[in-house]
């Protein structure tokens, strides 16, 4: 089977006060740095298989400043695409993921580096993932998708939901187009945010021995960076900790999905 062309996708809502989901990290000027921040680790990382790098953003705010970023500081060389949208509206009873869905419609679309390559790694834009490179050494070629899903109930965090993480999710661009595209109105129907809206999709298909379809990441991929919805950054000590005991977990107790 072929190797996997891969199109790293930023995903990037520089102003979100158009959404009335309300979050903790809104200022524009902060995001915006986050994003920059974020567009010079993945234009530094040596990994030869993300060489490839969309941004795509849809709140209309200017991209001068990261396109300049693409230009003077892509010592390696790596393909990059700009998309600028105006398109972050949703629904009064559903979440910005529905905005989220949209962007990648819209941005595949667009996209010339889509037409160039056969898989995506969905990325939050404001985020790194220092450890991808561990995850691409461990999943198929011609895989349709990759997600982490979390399924656990415990005494002090009961998910009554069942989801996948977005932050960081791997699809085919044709099982994409074919299985979540145009998606965002049945999930804003459903009332579902897109991670349960994802997994409700996703771990209902067949399994398929030519296409592998993993609803578990088989390496630890960990965010760093600061979350939109809290404080506390993931890298604080007991983010650190979570984070150590889930990546253990997850070879000594591979099914339980935590």
């Amino acid at each position: 089977m072929p190797s996997n062309e891969y199109l790293l996708v930023m995903t990037a809502c520089i102003d979100p006060s158009a959404g009335h989901y309300r979050i903790d990290r809104a200022d524009p000027a902060t995001r915006l740095l986050d994003y920059q921040h974020a567009l010079r680790f993945w234009l530094s990382y040596p990994d030869q298989r993300v060489r490839r790098i969309l941004f795509i953003e849809n709140s209309g705010y200017s991209l001068d400043s990261l396109i300049a970023i693409g230009g003077s500081e892509n010592k390696l060389g790596k393909d990059t695409e700009f998309i600028s949208l105006n398109c972050n509206w949703y629904p009064e009873s559903s979440h910005y993921g529905y905005a989220e869905m949209r962007m990648l419609d819209l941005g595949l679309q667009q996209s010339r580096l889509r037409r160039e390559t056969t898989h995506m790694i969905k990325v939050t834009g404001r985020l790194t993932f220092p450890a991808l490179s561990r995850l691409l050494d461990h999943i198929p070629a011609g895989f349709d998708f990759v997600a982490d899903a979390r399924i656990w109930r415990t005494p002090w965090k009961k998910h009554t939901v069942p989801f996948v993480g977005t932050q960081l999710i791997l699809f085919s661009h044709d099982f994409y187009a074919s299985h979540l595209q145009m998606q965002y109105d049945r999930m804003a129907e459903s009332r579902h945010w897109m991670e349960s809206f994802f997994y409700r999709e996703l771990s209902q298909l067949p399994s398929n021995p030519e296409h592998p379809r993993l609803l578990r990441f088989p390496r630890s991929v960990d965010p760093v960076g600061q979350p939109a919805h809290r404080s506390r950054s993931y890298s604080h000590p007991v983010q650190r900790i979570t984070n150590a005991f889930r990546a253990a977990m997850r070879r000594l107790v591979p099914g339980w999905w935590l």
